[in-house]
């Protein structure tokens, strides 16, 4: 069975790529744009299930779609990814000295009787940040590709300059909750088709 990525995210590539081989990227195109109103999990759940439509139209054969959207809320605001480095100096401002939840979504899709059986689940993770000067959050900057991280941040790119700890899943902080993944796989019977 083929294991078809819905994602550009080179993250969720690096994590997925030493378990299941050759993986299929096939990037979804949605509009990601937040409804006013829309409760952080609600809106993970809803932009999951989009991307996993949008992988699977039109296509047929023997393969696992995963589609997953990970965001960074505080005080029930998403934080996406910034648009300029002086969004993600405010992103980290409004971080520093605060725990505040990584919410990552899954969505995974496979063949059942000639058509495609979707479950979506989520993992949340609480991640407590240092108390942050703006020295400390420009040098941190500095140092990444904040433009493509919700939140202006990575656990895995000196995240010991900013992150004090960690509470659940860091690969779910990272960007993909592995045990998450293995158990809707099993779940879903999947298991020994890969490993």
């Amino acid at each position: 069975m083929k294991f078809v990525l819905g994602s550009a995210s080179p993250r969720r590539r690096e994590l997925l790529q030493p378990l299941f081989g050759e993986i299929e990227i096939v990037p979804p195109h949605i509009d990601e744009s937040i409804i006013h109103g829309e409760k952080p999990l609600d809106y993970t759940l809803r932009i999951i299930e989009a991307k996993m439509d949008a992988v699977l139209s039109g296509r047929t054969g023997n393969a696992l779609y995963l589609t997953s959207d990970t965001i960074v809320t505080i005080d029930e605001f998403i934080l996406g990814k910034p648009l300029s480095k002086t969004e993600a100096v405010s992103m980290l401002r409004l971080l520093s000295g605060r725990e505040h939840s990584v919410i990552t979504g899954i969505c995974i899709a496979y063949p059942v009787n000639g058509s495609f059986k979707k479950e979506s689940a989520y993992e949340e993770s609480s991640v407590l940040f240092k108390k942050l000067s703006d020295e400390s959050i420009i040098r941190y900057l500095d140092l990444i590709n904040y433009c493509d991280k919700a939140g202006s941040y990575a656990v895995q790119e000196n995240g010991d300059m900013i992150i004090d700890s960690i509470k659940g899943s860091v690969t779910n902080v990272i960007g993909l909750p592995l045990g998450l993944l293995f158990r809707m796989i099993g779940k879903a019977g999947l298991i020994n088709t890969f490993f």
